[in-house]
């Protein structure tokens, strides 16, 4: 590749977003709302109201504030694929996963390290730098749109 189609690693790390604690506390409290009319008895209800809880208290450790060991705090994307560095200080080399989401306020990225590791990143306006979430999701279309250029094209269906 010639110098000047080379790319600066483009390193994200991710901080507290006040948009995914609301989703967050939201969606879990719209779950223990929507056990209150259910017709199940009281231990039945008392166990998945348990659960529910026990699904924020999770998703709130390693998703909102990060504080899991196994939460990346860093993600770096450079000509080599991705590298990503645990809360816990760990580095892994990752590839990005097609499940990967690409939206306008919102940006979930699914990775693969090792075998069974698949970490999630998920990155919203107020979690990174304006500016950095915009050019990962112009990296992310273009290597989108050069690998399906890149892929034969499946049984004369037009790309």
């Amino acid at each position: 590749m010639g110098e000047h189609q080379r790319q600066v690693p483009l390193t994200i790390r991710p901080g507290i977003s006040r948009r995914l604690l609301l989703y967050v506390l939201l969606t879990h409290g719209v779950a223990l709302a929507v056990l209150v009319p259910l017709p199940l008895g009281w231990i039945t209800r008392g166990l998945l109201a348990a659960l529910v809880l026990l699904s924020l208290g999770y998703s709130l450790w390693a998703h909102v504030l990060l504080r899991a060991p196994w939460s990346v705090a860093e993600a770096v994307w450079s000509e080599a694929g991705w590298t990503i560095t645990t809360a816990s200080g760990q580095s892994y080399d990752a590839r990005l996963l097609s499940s990967t989401y690409v939206g306008v306020g919102l940006v979930i990225l699914n990775l693969r390290a090792g075998l069974l590791r698949r970490p999630s990143v998920v990155l919203t306006p107020d979690s990174i730098d304006p500016e950095q979430l915009r050019r990962l999701r112009a990296r992310l279309r273009l290597s989108a749109a050069t690998a399906a250029r890149a892929r034969p094209n499946q049984a004369g269906a037009p790309i």
